[in-house]
Order: structure tokens, then C-alpha cells, then sequence
């Protein structure tokens, strides 16, 4: 075995300090790495947030609206339903004045005739 000498050691102690510099470089290349990353990350989750804000608040929206919707639908049935109850009472209301009319006209005629014929039988 042959003994190390003093050359020797200055070329290792040499290449420590170079790999020692080379491992400080490589941690700063990933804590800047790192650094940027995280403010990507950090990007993401604002540009994020604010898309579940908004989704949020159209579904807001959107609920409203259907509510609105069916609101709108369950009144005109009901509107419906009271149009359709006056409609047949206004029939109803027709078919009575008809008949009155009729039956009136009929008193009326008969009226007319009774007086011509007592009129004329005198």
C-alpha cells in the first residue's frame, strides 16, 4: 500500500470543496425550485378559489331563477284553475239570463196574445 501524500490530499481536499460547492448549488437550484412551486401552487389555488366563488354564486343565481320558474308555473295553475271555475260560472250565469230571457219572452207573448184576444172577444 502505497502512502498518501501531501499532493495527494490537496487534490482531494480540492474535489470536496468542488463537490461541496456543486451540493450547495444543487440545494439553492431546489429551494429556488421550491420557492416557485409553491407561488405556482399558491397561483392555482387563488385562480381556483375564485372559479368555486363564482360557480357558487351561479348556482346561486340559478336557483333563483328556478324558483322563480316554478313560482311562476305554480301560479298560473292556480290562476288557471280560478279562470276555469269563472268561466264556468260565467256559463252558468249565460245559460240563467238565457232561460229567463226565454221564459220572460214567453210571459211576455202570452201577455200580448191574452190581451189581443180579450181585445178582440169583447
Amino acid at each position: 500500500m502505497q502512502e498518501p501524500n501531501l499532493h495527494d490530499h490537496e487534490k482531494r481536499i480540492y474535489k470536496l470543496e468542488q463537490s461541496n460547492e456543486d451540493i450547495q448549488k444543487n440545494i439553492k437550484e431546489l429551494k429556488d425550485s421550491i420557492i416557485v412551486n409553491q407561488a405556482q401552487s399558491a397561483e392555482r389555488s387563488k385562480i381556483m378559489m375564485q372559479q368555486n366563488e363564482s360557480l357558487m354564486q351561479q348556482n346561486e343565481r340559478l336557483a333563483t331563477q328556478m324558483g322563480n320558474v316554478f313560482e311562476t308555473v305554480t301560479s298560473t295553475r292556480e290562476k288557471e284553475a280560478e279562470r276555469t271555475q269563472e268561466m264556468k260560472k260565467l256559463s252558468t250565469d249565460t245559460r240563467m239570463k238565457l232561460v229567463t230571457m226565454l221564459v220572460g219572452a214567453g210571459s211576455i207573448g202570452y201577455l200580448i196574445i191574452e190581451t189581443i184576444l180579450s181585445l178582440f172577444g169583447k
